[in-house]
Parts: structure tokens; C-alpha cells; sequence
């Protein structure tokens, strides 16, 4: 995950108007610059690169969306990010099939590349999508994010009490997704965990400059966690994926599908062994405990 723009000038004492200021500030030009990348020349990395920008954008939003009209321009953030996601994910599911008919069974391969063909076929419709919200960003969003930094007001302190309960509050949240686990994690259930902890880890990374030892552990426990989840939700839709293709291809493409299902259900059992015990663990240390603790 590409690094954020540092935060100097910042720490606990700091007003939230001016930390929130700040952040907007920064978060909006990585965002920039990433966007600047991809318009040049589309790229998986450079895709991957403006999801994240605009992922920890709407963090800074919506931590801070007493403080103005953000709830308006979060939504408006977040179209970009799903016209991005719809494109990244052909791109991530593409790059496996893709590794998959250079390496598998080559009598299967022929039904492999009809496979990889069928799954790529929407991804000109996808790119035009995106460079229109890439238009309409640049024309509407950015403009109205600037303004909207200029006109942020509000109480508190950057690192005060009403930021540290918040975050408690959040990961009590958390605790309790974690708690309703199934002995085997479903699909539903590992995707809303996913969604949780990255939100979460995005937002507490906001807060490292005004909390440091206070919410660095924080972010460290969470991102072995979302690292697992995200391989359990990639083997999930490659599963959902090949699922598809074995009930509703073509001849070869169900062929080929079939042959890789087996694998591709033991992957997926590996990853949510791999998720479960993560989550276990977290629960008998008492993680949520000790880390609010630290909050007080």
C-alpha cells in the first residue's frame, strides 16, 4: 500500500480545524497526483494507486464531517472510487486467468483464454466510465473539496477525548462484527470484516501525528488482519468467478473452469483458516480491551 503524505506541524494540541484543514489539504494532493499518473496512461498500478488516494481521502472526510459540508463531498469522493473499483477488479481477476492460460493444463489452455477474453470484454465499457468520473472529479469535486477546506470550523482538539472515544467506539464496533464469525467464514460475513478493518486502519492512521503510542498499535494489529481478509475476499470471487463460468460457460470454458475449482475451494479454505485463526486470536488476547485501553 502506497505510503500517505507525512503530517508536520501536527500533534494532540492542535486544533481539529486546522489538523482536518491540513489533512484535506494533503490526502487531496496525493489524490491529485495519482490522478495526474493515470490520466497519462492507464495502468493497473496507477489505478490501484488512485483507489487508495481516494480510499484514505474519504478517511479524512468522514472523520472530520462535523466540521462542514464533507458528507456531501464524501459521496461525491466515493463515486470515483467505485468507477476505479469496477475497473481494478477486472484487472486483479484478469491478471490471474491471464497467469492461469500461460500456466495450466495446456489442453485446457484454449478454454482458459475464452475465459479470460469473456471476463475482460466489459473493461472498455469500464475505462470510458471512469475517465468520465475522472472528468467529473476534476470539474466538480476537486473545486467543491477546496472550498469546502476553507470554510471548516468547529471545536476540539486534533488528539482530544472526543477523537480517542470515537476510535474506542469504532473498534468496539469491530469487536462485535468479529464476535458473530461463523465457524467457517461466509463470503458476506469476510467481506463486511474486510470493509471494517480497513476502514478502521485508514482512519486511525489519521490520528498517529496527535496520538502516536496511543494508536500506533493500533495500526499495526489491524493490518495483518486486513492483508489476510483481502486474500480470503480474492479467493472468494475467484471462486464465485470460476463458479460462474463451470454452470454458464461455453463448452471449454466450463472444462477449464472445472479443472481449477478443487484448487481454487482448497485456497479459499486456506485463507479462511488462516482469517479464523486471526480473528480467534484477537478475541482470547482480548485485543479490543487492550487497545481501548490505550485510548483512555
Amino acid at each position: 500500500m502506497s505510503p500517505s503524505s507525512p503530517s508536520p506541524g501536527l500533534d494532540r494540541e492542535s486544533r481539529r480545524t486546522k489538523a482536518a484543514r491540513h489533512l484535506l489539504t494533503s490526502r487531496l494532493a496525493d489524490a491529485r497526483r495519482a490522478e495526474a499518473a493515470l490520466t497519462r496512461k492507464f495502468t493497473p498500478k496507477r489505478v490501484h494507486d488512485l483507489r487508495v488516494a481516494t480510499r484514505r481521502l474519504r478517511a479524512v472526510l468522514e472523520a472530520f464531517r462535523d466540521l462542514g459540508d464533507l458528507k456531501a463531498r464524501e459521496r461525491e469522493v466515493k463515486r470515483l472510487q467505485d468507477a476505479l473499483g469496477e475497473v481494478r477488479d477486472l484487472h486483479v481477476q484478469g491478471s490471474w486467468l491471464e497467469e492461469v492460460a500461460q500456466t495450466g493444463e495446456s489442453s485446457r489452455r484454449a478454454g482458459f483464454q475464452a475465459m479470460h477474453a469473456r471476463l475482460m470484454s466489459p473493461l472498455p465499457d469500464k475505462e470510458r466510465r471512469l475517465r468520465r468520473a475522472l472528468v467529473r472529479w476534476a470539474d466538480q469535486t476537486v473545486p467543491a473539496l477546496e472550498r469546502e477546506t476553507r470554510r471548516l470550523k468547529g471545536p476540539g482538539k486534533y488528539g482530544g477525548r472526543r477523537v480517542r472515544q470515537e476510535l474506542s467506539h469504532r473498534l468496539r464496533q469491530l469487536e462485535s462484527l468479529m464476535e458473530n464469525r461463523a465457524k467457517d467464514l461466509t463470503p458476506a460475513l469476510a467481506h463486511a470484516l474486510r470493509k471494517g478493518v480497513k476502514k478502521l486502519r485508514y482512519e486511525a492512521e489519521l490520528f498517529v501525528p496527535a496520538l502516536g503510542r496511543q494508536v500506533k498499535p493500533l495500526v499495526k494489529a489491524l493490518a495483518p488482519l486486513q492483508e489476510s481478509l483481502g486474500e480470503l475476499h480474492d479467493a472468494d470471487v475467484r471462486l464465485h468467478l470460476l463458479q460462474h463460468f463451470a454452470l454458464h460457460g461455453s463448452a471449454a470454458q466450463r472444462a477449464a473452469a472445472r479443472t481449477l475449482l478443487r484448487g481454487a475451494r482448497a485456497e479459499r479454505a486456506r485463507h479462511a483458516a488462516q482469517a479464523g485463526r486471526q480473528l480467534g486470536d484477537w478475541h482470547d488476547e482480548k485485543r479490543t480491551h487492550t487497545l481501548c485501553a490505550l485510548l483512555e
